[in-house]
């Protein structure tokens, strides 16, 4: 696929220590295919990287420091990829450890567009506390969105040294304020990687339709979309990864399209993963029948359970499942502050 296959390292202590606690609470085998598939990811982004702006900035020997930077105003081809693979499947685990690889490989800004959706939002940020302990320093929309302009002095210190970790909601303001803390902070001059969670929801532009009829003088640009170019033209020395378990819409981008993946890569399920396969196969004992009927009553509006506990049979079972099985596992588990959804 590149030219050159560059040279990346593999061994580093937040990777070491991620893998480490991955394999006591998975298994030596989930821990080693979760390192073999951040490999992939570090080594082609290290590649892409290097394609399109020069070798010595990242990889086992790089600088972590821009030598070149991207003049165009704007946004850099083929430096989109793309990670794929089954609905939670670890996606995000896989994400965390590619963070953590490339950070060994001198990228220094890493960003993390989450759904708009703040209580996701703040887990996925604690998540990346907890996993990346002693690695880039992670900081989250609500630490700058009072005062973006000012909040540079907080980055400053860490960007060119154990780097950061930049997470937002893909919420427009949070955005906007993520924009100006960037270019507050001159993140440009040290090589950057974006993590676009469901990159296929809101991400795009959803604009398109109505600008191929009347214009894109007389339609703009979706605001999501609008925003996230900009933060990519803000440091351009970057490679953008789209992370999805849908991604149909991101592959049938135009080929000239700056969201048209260069490069794809599956994140496998370990081992003990559940799916559509184990639920829904033809004799699956995991699945339950339960009255179409039911389906009118709710989309009527008429169940309130909070004023009353005539619940329909279907989803009273499903709730009841629900409970038991939370119950099941925060009883197994040692970590009282771990959630079910």
């Amino acid at each position: 696929m590149f030219e050159h296959r560059m040279t990346i390292t593999k061994n580093d202590y937040c990777i070491d220590k991620l893998l480490e606690r991955i394999s006591k609470k998975m298994g030596d085998k989930n821990a080693k295919q979760l390192k073999s598939t951040a490999s992939e990811i570090a080594s082609n982004c290290v590649s892409v990287y290097s394609q399109e702006f020069g070798v010595g900035d990242v990889g086992s020997s790089g600088s972590g420091i821009v030598r070149n930077l991207y003049q165009s105003k704007s946004i850099p081809d083929g430096t989109t990829g793309l990670i794929y693979g089954k609905v939670q499947s670890g996606k995000t685990i896989t994400t965390i450890a590619s963070l953590a690889m490339l950070s060994a490989n001198k990228f220094r800004c890493f960003i993390v567009l989450t759904s708009d959706n703040t209580w996701l939002g703040k887990q996925t940020a604690n998540r990346f506390r907890t996993e990346l302990d002693g690695g880039s320093v992670v900081f989250d929309w609500e630490q700058w969105r009072k005062d973006p302009k000012s909040f540079d002095s907080n980055l400053i210190d860490y960007i060119q040294d154990t780097g950061v970790i930049l997470i937002s909601t893909k919420n427009i303001r949070h955005l906007e304020a993520f924009l100006e803390t960037l270019k507050a902070a001159s993140a440009k001059t040290v090589p950057s990687m974006i993590f676009d969670d469901n990159a296929d929801n809101t991400s795009l532009n959803t604009n398109e339709a109505k600008q191929s009829k009347k214009g894109k003088t007389s339609v703009p640009d979706s605001s999501i979309f609008d925003v996230i170019g900009k933060i990519r033209k803000s440091i351009p020395n970057h490679i953008y990864l789209q992370i999805t378990a849908t991604p149909q819409s991101l592959l049938l981008q135009s080929l000239n399209h700056h969201c048209k993946p260069a490069f794809c890569i599956r994140s496998e399920p370990g081992e003990g993963y559940m799916g559509g396969d184990l639920f829904f196969s033809e004799y699956s004992l995991y699945y339950c029948h339960f009255d179409v009927n039911e389906l009118t009553v709710l989309k009527g509006g008429s169940i309130n359970p909070g004023n009353s506990w005539n619940i329909p049979k279907g989803l009273r079972l499903a709730l009841c499942c629900f409970f038991l099985g939370s119950m099941y596992k925060m009883l197994d588990s040692d970590h009282l502050e771990e959630r079910y959804s």
